[in-house]
Parts: C-alpha cells; sequence; structure tokens
C-alpha cells in the first residue's frame, strides 16, 4: 500500500473542495471528496487514473506508475532474479506513484514520481489526449 494525496485546485491554483473523486488501477477502485489525505491506495503496475467532478466542473488526472530501477534489471540475471521481478510485478511492491497530486479543473494532467520535489506536489504535464 502506498498513501497519497490528492487536491483539486482551479486556474488560479486556489483549492476547490468538496469535488467527488474516484482513484482507480488494476488492483482497486477508490472513492472519496478532495481533498484527500492519506489515501491508501494498492501499488500496482498499472497507471492510478483519478478523476474528480462536482457539478460541471472535471479535473483529470494520471499518476505514472513506476516500477523497478535499472540496477533491478542487473538482479534478474542472478539465480532467483527474475522471480523476484515477477512477484514484484504481479504484487505492485517496487511500483510507487507521486505521494501528493493536484489535479487542476478543466485539465488533464499527467504525474509522475521522478518530477517530485519533496514536500511539494508532484509536476503535472497536459495529457496528449484526443
Amino acid at each position: 500500500m502506498q498513501s497519497i494525496d490528492v487536491q483539486v485546485v482551479d486556474a488560479m491554483d486556489q483549492p476547490v473542495q468538496g469535488m467527488r473523486c474516484r482513484v482507480s488501477n488494476a488492483s482497486a477502485d477508490y472513492f472519496g471528496d478532495a481533498p484527500m489525505r492519506d489515501l491508501k491506495v494498492r501499488r500496482s503496475a498499472s497507471d492510478l487514473l483519478i478523476e474528480c467532478h462536482r457539478g460541471s466542473l472535471i479535473a483529470r488526472g494520471t499518476a505514472v506508475s513506476r516500477g523497478p530501477v535499472v540496477g533491478d534489471a542487473v538482479k534478474a540475471l542472478l539465480p532467483g532474479g527474475t522471480a523476484m521481478l515477477a512477484v514484484d510485478h504481479f504484487s505492485g511492491y517496487r511500483y510507487a506513484y507521486p505521494d501528493w497530486i493536484r489535479l487542476r479543473i478543466g485539465v488533464h494532467l499527467v504525474f509522475d514520481a521522478d518530477r517530485q520535489a519533496p514536500g511539494k506536489p508532484a509536476e503535472g504535464l497536459l495529457a496528449d489526449v484526443p
């Protein structure tokens, strides 16, 4: 499990309270009202999809699942290494999401733990959505 925070802001970076949110990955669906603090999500190889709405206001985000680092690929060459990577893949043990996600009303953002500074929300990039 991993704890994450989900926050929704408007175009002026002002918090928007009381938006109904659905957070989901291949392991489970989670529901709550923004801001969602210390939400426990099961780690997974699948991305975390987040959608919050209230009336006509919608905020969407995708938190990219980050798996084992390159050094772990070397371990796969060792006895038992391949089996351990398979267990990690199916259990989600080594996968991680950003721990602070700040959605913005009216856009779909993509978040990556690699673009997160300690104590700050992950940087969201505009998604290429048709």
